[in-house]
């Protein structure tokens, strides 16, 4: 592989590359990163043509890394992420710039957007860009500063730190609690219709919150069930009338207050799952993740302390 000049255009092709080698498709790579299609393959050609090395096997419908591909990929995908974080972390060494936080999309509707407005205004400088995501951030390939997520703690090469634990129990309409008698009979829940959130967290079964409370409490479940891909959506079938969800404790409070939902059985469990906030260990102690880490910890001591 002969070694090029590093221009701008050798640079830009190899970030396409990189997009493309982790989507193992073009077109996915072309939307993440605002191009046509041909605009990136026109790149990685271009790259090629510089490297006189083959990178992609192109066959109908499916890549294919050559093996030379694949070397140039690993050391990009360790590389492109230091360069970014090194270049954002010089130029933002202030309270101030762009901050990216990746947030599993419930705990940002029910918990975080509420109380968000507090910390803009103690960092107005600061430009807060939330994205929403059930997946683990790749903080080699991606821009992000930190993310919270749903989880054990155990991040290897990552930084995490607790923020807070979670309780769930199962919630529905009162008008549901009321039809398929509830109140008071977990048995009754065998004729009920359970609604998963199919991702609580990475890499989780869809119905793992249900067992898991099932045999804290020795309670049969039925077969029956819908799945949503977030939290919030099942939370909003209850809510319907469709069937029985299990509710969070940080995400059910308001609509047990406001009668929305209601808990036929005080019967909670402590989840075996935290909510972490994790980064990159050499980022930890940058003016803005520090800042964010401190604000989250303040915004959840009361909920630690109960």
């Amino acid at each position: 592989m002969r070694l090029p000049k590093l221009t701008g255009s050798v640079l830009s092709g190899l970030h396409c590359f990189l997009i493309a080698a982790e989507q193992m498709s073009f077109t996915r790579a072309a939307e993440i990163l605002c191009l046509t299609q041909s605009a990136v393959s026109h790149k990685i050609k271009n790259l090629e043509d510089t490297l006189e090395v083959k990178l992609f096997i192109r066959q109908p419908r499916k890549l294919i890394l050559t093996e030379e591909g694949k070397r140039l990929q690993a050391v990009l995908a360790q590389n492109f992420g230091d360069i970014a974080h090194e270049i954002r972390d010089l130029k933002t060494l202030e309270l101030s710039g762009d901050f990216n936080v990746a947030v599993p999309p419930t705990f940002a509707q029910s918990w975080l957007l509420p109380r968000l407005k507090r910390f803009i205004d103690k960092y107005p400088a600061l430009r807060f860009h939330l994205r929403t995501r059930n997946e683990l951030v790749d903080f080699q390939t991606e821009s992000f500063d930190c993310a919270i997520y749903f989880g054990n703690g155990k991040y290897p090469g990552l930084y995490s730190e607790k923020l807070m634990g979670e309780s769930m129990l199962p919630v529905c309409s009162h008008e549901y609690a009321i039809t398929h008698e509830l109140y008071d009979c977990p048995e009754k829940l065998s004729s009920c219709l359970l609604l998963h959130d199919a991702a609580p967290w990475a890499r989780a079964g869809r119905n793992d919150e249900w067992q898991y409370w099932a045999q804290r409490y020795d309670v049969v479940l039925p077969e029956a069930g819908c799945t949503f891909d977030r939290a919030d959506l099942a939370l909003q079938a209850a809510e319907q009338g469709i069937g029985v969800a299990m509710g969070r404790n940080s995400f059910i409070v308001e609509k047990l207050e406001s009668g929305r939902l209601v808990t036929p059985f005080a019967m909670p469990v402590q989840s075996p799952l935290n909510y972490y906030i994790v980064c990159r260990r050499e980022m930890v102690m940058s003016p803005r993740i520090k800042a964010f880490i401190d604000w989250m910890k303040a915004e959840t001591e009361d909920m630690n302390e109960a």
